[in-house]
């Protein structure tokens, strides 16, 4: 999660677009302009996206096997309440 805004922002920079955190915040470019770096961040970036949605959906998944099927308390312990 560290990784994604890092490389966005590097990505953004190699391709040579402004950084702008609100309306009067840029933030200095990291990564030289150049067409190629753009392109290869912009497949990592995407790829990266990919693998922290499915880990999203992998942990959902399990919350809700544990929740629904197997009725293990899990899924309280997670949300933080007691089972008697």
């Amino acid at each position: 999660m560290l990784a994604m805004p890092l490389i966005g922002w590097a990505m953004l920079s190699a391709g040579g677009y402004p950084v702008m955190l609100g309306a009067s915040l840029r933030l200095p470019p990291i990564f030289p302009a150049s067409p190629a770096a753009f392109a290869m961040l912009r497949h990592l970036h995407g790829g990266l996206a990919m693998l922290l949605f499915l880990t999203f959906l992998a942990h959902m998944a399990a919350a809700l096997y544990h929740g629904l099927i197997r009725r293990d308390g899990a899924l309280s312990g997670m949300l933080g309440r007691r089972q008697d």
